[in-house]
């Protein structure tokens, strides 16, 4: 029995030192270091896919508040559309009143501000009796106020029907030329009274006749060059130039300047000058008396003509204002 043991010993001694059990701790230890990568790379994963859920769950999370916030300020943004669009509304209607009373109110004052007129013209003309030259006097001035006020009527006019789209435009093709020209034998009585004198500067060769709405033009010029002769100083000048630089341009028009040597326009002020009711303070000091709407009205008949208007402070004192008119009328 003490044999058999030893040779079973001597036996087992041999295999543990023989080449397949070597290839068998191997193997065995082969296994054990895939399963335990397997099982590493499958834990890390495992913690990967859960990191990623928690971010992914952090991320809804966020974008849910988001949206909760998003629905709060659409509410807001919805609560204050009805509000402009209600304040809108009765900004409407209190426009449309307002133009109403305008209209009404101008067009009643018209008819009496006609007869007063009449009335101190056929007293300067002697036609109601002899009066002396003091009555005359106080006769000139009333005449001069009343020219005043229905100037203010006409424009409250123009802008109440500018305004309201009901203004009427009629273009066709106009001697630019003979119309500056007409407009400037306008003014002869204020400029000698005033001292001023008004120069009209021309291109050497004709220019095309642009088409336009003349009376509506008339009004632009009459506008520009009342300005430039009413805010210059005794001895001044007024410049009236028509260009045809734009001629060959990509939208043919001509340009028509006006330029002044009086007061110029206050710094600080310039983005108000083509405002409705605006007058620049220096303006107000000189000339007491305007309604502030020459150059609100003078801008809307350049831009119903598809053109352009600005103004350059000249150098020292002044003003030059500048508007363009293209040559053919686009309907839009």
């Amino acid at each position: 029995m003490a044999s058999g043991q030893l040779n079973s010993i001597f036996d087992l001694f041999i295999f543990l030192f023989s080449s397949t059990f070597w290839l068998l701790v191997v193997f065995v230890f082969i296994i054990a270091a895939v399963f335990g990568y397997w099982y590493r790379g499958r834990s890390s994963r495992t913690q990967i896919l859960i990191k990623e859920a928690n971010l992914k769950t952090k991320q809804i999370a966020e974008l849910e508040k988001i949206n909760r916030e998003l629905e709060d300020k659409n509410r807001e943004l919805y609560a204050k559309e009805v509000e402009l669009l209600m304040a809108n509304r009765r900004l409407q209607s209190l426009e449309s009143a307002k133009s109403k009373f305008i209209s009404v109110t101008t067009h009643q004052l018209r008819t009496p501000l006609a007869a007063i007129k009449w009335t101190f013209d056929m007293g300067i003309k002697g036609q109601l009796g002899k009066i002396d030259e003091e009555a005359l006097e106080f006769m000139k001035k009333g005449y001069q106020s009343t020219e005043r006020v229905i100037s203010i009527v006409n424009d409250l006019l123009r802008v109440d029907t500018i305004d309201s789209e009901k203004a009427e435009f009629y273009f066709q093709p106009t001697n630019i030329v003979t119309l500056i020209e007409s407009v400037i034998g306008e003014f002869s009585n204020q400029t000698k009274s005033r001292q001023v004198e008004i120069v009209f500067k021309k291109p050497e060769k004709e220019v095309p006749f642009p088409e336009i709405d003349e009376g509506k033009i008339r009004m632009v010029l009459e506008n520009l060059i009342d300005n430039a002769v009413k805010y210059n100083i005794n001895g001044g000048k007024v410049l009236v130039e028509l260009s045809d630089s734009r001629l060959n341009s990509a939208e043919s028009s001509l340009q028509i300047s006006v330029i002044d040597s009086g007061i110029g326009i206050p710094s600080g002020e310039e983005g108000k000058l083509f405002q409705k009711f605006f007058r620049a303070s220096n303006a107000i000091k000189q000339e007491p008396d305007g309604s502030g709407l020459g150059l609100y009205i003078t801008r809307e008949i350049i831009e119903k003509h598809r053109g352009a208007i600005w103004f350059e402070k000249s150098q020292g004192s002044g003003t030059s204002f500048t508007f363009t008119l293209p040559l053919h009328h686009k309907k839009v």
